[in-house]
């Protein structure tokens, strides 16, 4: 009785935004474009929580307790050029799951303003970081999509940028946001500050693509929830953070010391070559935290990439390879009279910011770090020595295209706190999606897990019915 209440509920939704597609009025204004995109579907698991690759990387739409429901997606965006070159632009994005009870939140809510060469947008918004691969990655490390958007204000260049010299083989494209974690957390109502700068050069009649860059976030300012005390703000403080500075007198003395602030980024580059029949690309993202991991020779913990895209390929159409290793973590230092001493960078932990690098209980990198624990305020309280392999291929079968990614990762706790032993999950990944109608796809994600830890082994489906109307 229960699914048969399920099924009726998802069967008038798809019946809803079929008739709505046909009774909205097309705006005769070429200024004015908008569009909605309705999904209704089915989340399947064999036990009572989803496999990791069903909820992973998707900004938190789904969640352990949405395991056995039917949920129904509505996104709404559009722009309006109110002047040459200058437009306005919006985004509504909602989810409403229904299992016991009908659950609803919104994932993405903003406002913008885009020229030709600039961006400014304000709200939530789901953002794609970093040089990986965009269909087939394990995602970005640092600023992945694993955990829903943060309200931020951001400005950055609209894409890629000619140089002002060099115009035909240099461009850049530059980011930068400031924004705010939730109140509940260890320290209550932090900042976001994050940027990032890349560098591109096109050469061999653009054949030849090399991209460098850094993306920097810092977690800085919010209020002790056990005692009270505050940590440093204003410009002056903002301006410390941005340069990686130490703090003044009113910092903690490790951040005195050190850098004021929680710091977490990346260096991120990228090579690709395209010849007649494929385009080869390989990408490297290695991790930096804080002041004393921000030299580039600390290149081994990160994410190693490459790609194959084959530009006729129908049956196989690209391939991806992919290596995290995070177990290095500068750990080995000399102190300033010559003492060797044992300090790991511990990525996405801080003995201040105990909550970590995540929002709202979730990973907001990769989730192969794990939270084991969401009550723990401890400075371990994200794992984070890694070892993972992704492997993904894509192509298409006929009229129905699939993706498929084989992950393995191995999971060791901390440099300071080590799991004995090591968790380990092997996960396999299917989507396939097939449109019948123009605007219209039928999707399935099959996802299987083997662990030994939470849900050890456990089978997921996904089953989508999405359409895309545009006025």
């Amino acid at each position: 009785m229960y699914m048969t209440r399920i099924r009726l509920i998802v069967l008038l939704f798809i019946a809803y935004s079929s008739l709505y597609s046909q009774d909205f009025v097309k705006d005769s204004s070429k200024h004015l474009v908008h569009s909605l995109k309705a999904e209704a579907g089915l989340l399947i698991s064999a036990k009572n929580r989803l496999p990791i690759w069903i909820k992973a990387n998707n900004s938190n739409r789904f969640t352990d307790e949405s395991a056995n429901s039917a949920y129904q997606i509505l996104g709404y965006q559009g722009s309006y050029e109110f002047i040459d070159n200058l437009s306005l632009t919006w985004e509504l994005e909602s989810i409403l799951n229904i299992r016991e009870n009908i659950n609803g939140k919104f994932v993405q809510a903003n406002i913008g303003i885009e020229t030709n060469f600039l961006r400014l947008r304000v709200g939530y918004e789901e953002e794609f970081f970093g040089l990986n691969d965009s269909t087939l990655s394990i995602g970005n490390l640092v600023y992945g999509n694993n955990a829903r958007p943060l309200p931020k204000f951001s400005i950055s260049t609209n894409g890629w940028k000619n140089s002002p010299f060099l115009k035909n083989i240099l461009s850049f494209r530059a980011y930068l946001a400031h924004g705010k974690f939730e109140q509940d957390r260890f320290q209550s109502g932090a900042f976001l500050h994050q940027k990032y700068f890349y560098l591109k050069i096109s050469a061999l009649s653009k054949k030849l693509s090399l991209i460098g860059g850094i993306n920097h976030n810092v977690q800085w300012g919010g209020s002790n929830s056990q005692n009270e005390s505050s940590q440093p703000t204003g410009f002056k403080n903002y301006v410390r953070i941005f340069a990686v500075s130490s703090g003044g007198n009113d910092a903690l003395l490790t951040d005195q010391q050190n850098a004021l602030g929680n710091h977490l980024g990346s260096y991120d580059l990228r090579g690709s070559m395209k010849f007649k029949y494929f385009t080869i690309a390989n990408y490297w993202q290695f991790l930096w935290e804080d002041k004393s991991g921000l030299t580039p020779f600390n290149w081994r913990d990160g994410l190693m990439g490459a790609s194959i895209h084959f530009k006729k390929g129908k049956l196989l159409s690209k391939v991806v390879l992919e290596i995290v290793r995070t177990n290095d973590q500068n750990a080995q230092k000399v102190a300033d009279d010559g003492t060797p001493i044992f300090e790991p960078d511990s990525f996405f932990n801080n003995g201040v910011y105990r909550t970590g690098w995540s929002y709202h209980d979730q990973v907001i990198g990769s989730p192969i770090f794990l939270i084991l624990n969401k009550e723990s305020i401890s400075s371990s309280r994200i794992k984070n020595s890694i070892n993972s392999v992704n492997i993904g291929v894509a192509g298409q079968l006929g009229e129905i295209g699939y993706r498929i990614n084989y992950i393995h990762f191995k999971n060791k706790g901390t440099k300071n706190e080590i799991i004995a032993p090591s968790l380990k999950m092997k996960t396999i990944n299917i989507k396939l999606d097939y449109n019948p109608w123009p605007k219209t796809t039928l999707s399935t994600r099959i996802n299987y897990q083997e662990a030994n830890f939470g849900s050890q082994r456990n089978f997921g489906l996904q089953i989508s019915y999405i359409r895309h109307l545009s006025f």
